[in-house]
């Protein structure tokens, strides 16, 4: 029996395989507000935090190195919390944030969030990517006039890390809410470090920075759109776009323009896939942008 037959209610309508189900969030951050919500707005799943060390897969500060890519990090968070309670979906959340790769002086900010249906053999994944973040950083020394900096870094809304600006990353101070504690912290990690300066940046966990937050709201509710997507030929869930289809005619010589003309959506289980026009198929590109008329 099919997914999408074996989830229909009494009714002869289609429920959704994952309402009334329950999935753990594997967090230490208190990332529950951010992510619960969508996923029980959209397909009424219930979903629980569980606190487990998700820095042992890496951290921010850089003290711990993260060794797989966002998203396998991130599965791997998921299965942690599976792992750790018996239970057969998991979600879980990985952020990268650094120089935006189409405007490298501006940092962005890069979320995934994956849900893991061990049952089914499955992850359904989304991303979000967003340049509104907060990601300041300097060096100081003890005594140092940091006023502007903490400023203009929105400081104390989004907290501060310290640690050594070179050689070893010890001591390192996270989660530094007020001014004293900014001040003690640098006159513990200036001296040791091997060129006299403390480093002081965004601690850009999730419960310390209210602009990454933001975005992981934002990857969250795609997620919960994708999971709430079910599959038109086997049913299952997770249904959504996997690429995107480039080409538009130039309208004065017919070259292929590089702007997006379709998307192509498919299953994570079966071979079904779909292709869905972006733009009406008589729609042509200005020449303007056309590598052959404007070279």
């Amino acid at each position: 029996m099919s997914m999408r037959k074996s989830n229909e209610s009494k009714n002869g309508r289609q429920s959704h395989p994952y309402t009334g189900k329950v999935a753990v969030l594997s967090t230490k951050h208190e990332k529950l507000p951010l992510i619960g919500p969508p996923l029980e707005r959209t397909v009424g799943m219930h979903v629980e935090a569980i606190t487990v060390d998700t820095d042992s897969l890496g951290t921010f500060s850089g003290d711990i190195p993260r060794l797989g890519s966002p998203l396998e990090t991130a599965i791997a968070k998921a299965h942690l919390g599976m792992s750790a309670t018996g239970n057969s979906i998991g979600i879980a959340s990985e952020g990268s944030i650094g120089p935006d790769p189409q405007i490298p002086f501006v940092n962005a900010d890069l979320e995934v969030v994956v849900l893991v249906d061990g049952v089914a053999g499955i992850v359904i994944s989304e991303v979000f990517s967003s340049r509104d973040i907060m990601a300041a950083e300097t060096t100081s020394q003890s005594g140092n006039d940091l006023e502007q900096f903490l400023f203009e870094a929105d400081f104390p809304s989004h907290q501060m890390i310290v640690r050594p600006n070179s050689g070893e990353m010890r001591p390192i101070y996270k989660g530094i809410a007020n001014v004293d504690e900014l001040n003690t912290a640098i006159s513990s990690c200036a001296p040791v470090s091997t060129d006299g300066l403390a480093y002081i940046g965004t601690d850009l966990r999730a419960h310390a920075c209210p602009s990454r937050q933001k975005i992981i709201v934002s990857a969250a509710e795609r997620l919960a759109v994708r999971v709430a997507s079910l599959c038109p030929a086997c049913g299952i869930p997770g249904w959504g776009r996997v690429d995107i289809l480039f080409g538009i005619p130039c309208a004065w010589c017919g070259t292929p323009v590089a702007k997006p003309r379709a998307e192509i959506n498919a299953c994570v289980v079966c071979d079904h896939r779909e292709t869905r026009q972006i733009v009406s198929e008589k729609v042509v590109a200005d020449p303007a942008t056309c590598p052959e008329c404007n070279p």
